[in-house]
């Protein structure tokens, strides 16, 4: 079946019919991610890096977010918002399944 050509064990498993997507903004994700670091212990916890890293993961996951949303099954989430506020989100959402 070509439903689901960028997961390899998509014909193992039953088709998605929702895929979350919690999106926050690149600044939001710098702040946040720069505030994880003051506790990660990770040296490379540096905006520089942060940004880069950012670069990486918008690279690797658009492909796949557009190739869900063709099918329908993209649910967007605004994580701009507090962490209660998100949840809340994805209970909505996982609440029509």
């Amino acid at each position: 079946s070509v439903w689901c050509q960028p997961c390899p064990l998509c014909p193992q498993i039953a088709p998605p019919t929702l895929l979350l997507y919690v999106d926050a903004g690149k600044d939001t994700m710098v702040k946040r991610l720069l505030k994880r670091g003051e506790t990660s212990g990770r040296v490379d916890d540096n905006e520089e890096t942060i940004k880069k890293r950012l670069e990486t993961y918008y690279k690797a996951t658009e492909p796949v977010i557009a190739f869900y949303k063709s099918r329908g099954i993209v649910r967007q989430l605004n994580a701009e918002g507090s962490v209660d506020e998100v949840f809340q989100q994805v209970c909505t959402h996982l609440d029509c399944l």
